[in-house]
């Protein structure tokens, strides 16, 4: 029979539960970490997909006849293929002013790590807008 002192002494186990209990907080908080990264990225290319489009749609460039196609197959190329659809980017002219009027490009989706990721941050709703100079 083993007696209490013996149990005391012996230290087999003692990495076991320091690792669980460091492991409980340490995973969460990389893993929340590198959802932060994702979002912080996707929100950043989406936002130079937004500022493309909006430069494209204002000098009417021949490489992009419709500004909404030329959005989603950079989004496409840029972020995640199936992201952005036509019915996520919306055009807005602007009124002329001074000679000049601007272009808004408005690009609404899910955040697409959403559905991988666990919570706080998978119901996300990323929003950007560029806006780029054109002539009257």
């Amino acid at each position: 029979m083993i007696c209490f002192g013996t149990l005391r002494r012996r230290r087999g186990g003692a990495t076991t539960v320091e690792f669980a209990l460091v492991a409980v907080i340490f995973l969460p908080l990389c893993l929340a970490i590198f959802d932060a990264g994702l979002l912080l990225w996707t929100k950043g290319s989406l936002q130079s997909v937004a500022s493309l489009t909006a430069r494209c749609a204002a000098i009417s460039s021949a490489n992009c006849p419709n500004a909404q196609t030329f959005a989603v197959t950079s989004a496409g190329t840029w972020v995640v293929p199936g992201i952005v659809s036509n019915a996520n980017v919306t055009l807005t002219p602007g009124a002329c002013t001074s000679h000049v009027s601007l272009m808004q490009v408005t690009i609404v989706c899910p955040y697409w790590a959403g559905l991988v990721l666990p919570p706080p941050l998978n119901a996300k709703t990323l929003t950007v807008s560029a806006y780029f100079p054109s002539a009257c």
